[in-house]
């Protein structure tokens, strides 16, 4: 091992165990892991054997040159920082400038100290108490600056002209959250979370494929040798049964009853067992590739192409159909790459089919019933005829439009 550098097994242990000690949820340590394995598999593309900052830092540049600032190159980032802290035997809560600092009263600020207590007795983790504290501070700041420096003069207008100038509109919910508060614990008088406004995030359309676009990726793909017939009952698992790739690669001989064509696993993400019907073709597949799988003790199904033979990670799988939809030569068009476009495509290809949401969302796995409104939004010829006329807004929302009188 060099100075200054950790084997990727040894940086990603340390990093799971360090978020999982500081009380982070199972999504979030999932998340990290995928994120950490994308980077290794970038470092390794370089050349580079084991976690060290120069590694690191070239891949993402040259994450950074080929897709832009997205939010994955985030998620890039902050893990690197991470890692690096960890190289460094540190730990930074946070990196890059700090947030604002606000000056307020000595009453309002210990307001924001009870009701950051409050929320540390209810069990809330210091991250989401940090927020908690940031978005309340600068809502009681702005509150300042249009003349209402005590709560008790407080009014419903004051709470609406004072969250439009809250420019981080993700901060009105937890503003909402601790006007509520104030007026359960007698605070305030009256209730004026409902004067906060909403804010939703702009939602992306999911990326998809049409179907013979799928079909021409799948024939793209050489079945002669093992690693395209691993590659073929992977991208299978995903675009005609609508697998995640963490599911697929943990996928067990065990899990699969040949004889009854039936799928039982648990589901990564949401921990929760789920019962399919295996389609012929993908069973096919499957069987035709462990016909020709290397020798293996393990239970997982797909290995890796080489010795000591392994099972593989979802970079495997995300490695195959980029190369496949290249071979393929499938413009993508701005669309994502992945996998998980497969899943996209066959929930879309099913909607256009006009399946039920609900069963929809049941064949791919969700266990939350808001999951339907996800698959609604791709459906956009059957939204099409119920669209609405919105009427010219007034008032405060008028202004915070940015809008002026005419005239």
């Amino acid at each position: 091992m060099k100075k200054g550098s950790l084997s990727y097994e040894a940086i990603q242990s340390m990093l799971l165990e360090k978020m999982q000690e500081r009380g982070c949820s199972t999504v979030s340590v999932t998340l990290c892991r995928y994120v950490s394995n994308s980077i290794f598999r970038m470092m390794k593309d370089r050349g580079y054997k084991e976690y060290c900052k120069e590694g690191a830092s070239k891949a993402l540049n040259a994450y950074l040159n080929q897709n832009g600032a997205n939010q994955y190159y985030s998620n890039l980032k902050t893990t690197i920082h991470r890692m690096d802290d960890l190289l460094d035997g540190t730990w930074k809560e946070r990196h890059g400038p700090g947030r604002r600092q606000f000056s307020l009263t000595r009453d309002q600020a210990d307001v924001i100290e009870d009701y950051c207590s409050f929320c540390e007795s209810a069990g809330r983790k210091p991250g989401t108490i940090a927020i908690k504290k940031y978005a309340t501070s600068w809502f009681l700041y702005e509150m300042t600056g249009i003349g209402c420096s005590s709560i008790d003069c407080m009014t419903r207008d004051m709470v609406a002209r004072a969250c439009i100038t809250v420019t981080d509109h993700n901060l009105w919910g937890e503003i909402r959250v601790f006007l509520k508060y104030l007026f359960e614990k007698g605070i305030l008088l009256a209730d004026y979370s409902t004067a906060v406004p909403h804010y939703r995030k702009p939602y992306v359309i999911p990326s998809v494929y049409s179907e013979e676009e799928v079909l021409q990726i799948e024939n793209s793909i050489d079945r002669e040798s093992a690693t395209g017939k691993r590659d073929y009952a992977m991208l299978l698992l995903a675009s005609r049964m609508g697998l995640r790739s963490g599911d697929i690669v943990n996928l067990r001989i065990q899990d699969i009853d040949f004889d009854s064509g039936a799928i039982d696993f648990i589901q990564q993400k949401t921990n929760t067992n789920q019962h399919l019907i295996l389609l012929e073709d993908v069973r096919k597949a499957i069987q035709d590739y462990i016909a020709s799988r290397p020798v293996s003790t393990e239970s997982r199904i797909f290995l890796t192409a080489c010795a000591p033979y392994g099972p593989i990670s979802t970079g495997s799988i995300r490695y195959a159909m980029r190369k496949h939809i290249s071979k393929a030569g499938i413009s993508t068009a701005g669309r994502k790459k992945g996998p998980h476009s497969l899943r996209s495509s066959m929930a879309s290809s099913m909607v256009n089919d006009s399946v039920s949401y609900e069963t929809v969302r049941r064949i791919l796995g969700h266990s939350s019933e808001n999951a339907i409104k996800h698959y609604a939004r791709i459906d956009i010829e059957r939204l099409r005829p119920y669209c609405l006329i919105p009427p010219p807004p007034t008032g405060l929302f008028r202004d915070f439009l940015g809008l002026r009188k005419e005239g």
